[in-house]
């Protein structure tokens, strides 16, 4: 099966806050991988892990996979509370503007979503290019390790 990905899309958004309580933030990687992360200034934290594509021009999939949910630390998660797989699939219509951030006021590429990613369909791209060591779930559910390449033939 062919996976299509939109390059553009790889990097970490950050939703301006959801409301006064709650932010969402997502992240792709540039393999299919990716993340959102709703963060709660009750101290609560939840990581829904999923595979992106972008199968047709201007439509996000998202499929994810594992949602982990708890108390956030300094570093991710405190106390995980579940951690459960998850067969949600989220198909939403996507477009990257410029648009002037309502935090820093300055415009920069913002990636629009209908209907709303977890309750957010205005992300900001941040900086950098984050990995799976990033994604604050990754500790309570690890990614499976590379595989090993194949010995040479003799």
């Amino acid at each position: 099966m062919v996976m299509y990905l939109d390059r553009r899309l790889a990097g970490s958004w950050f939703g301006a806050v959801v409301n006064v309580m709650e932010s969402t933030d997502i992240d792709f990687l540039p393999d299919g991988w990716g993340w959102s992360t709703l963060d709660s200034v009750s101290g609560q934290l939840s990581v829904s892990r999923f595979r992106w594509s972008t199968p047709s021009a201007g439509v996000l999939r998202l499929r994810c996979f594992w949602e982990v949910g708890g108390e956030s630390g300094r570093e991710g998660f405190r106390t995980v509370e579940y951690a459960d797989p998850s067969e949600e699939v989220v198909v939403a219509r996507y477009a990257l503007e410029r648009r002037l951030h309502p935090l820093s006021g300055e415009y920069g590429p913002a990636l629009v979503v209908d209907p709303a990613i977890a309750y957010e369909s205005v992300f900001y791209r941040g900086v950098g290019m984050p990995t799976a060591a990033d994604d604050p779930s990754a500790v309570a559910v690890p990614y499976p390790p590379e595989p090993r390449p194949a010995a040479p033939r003799r």
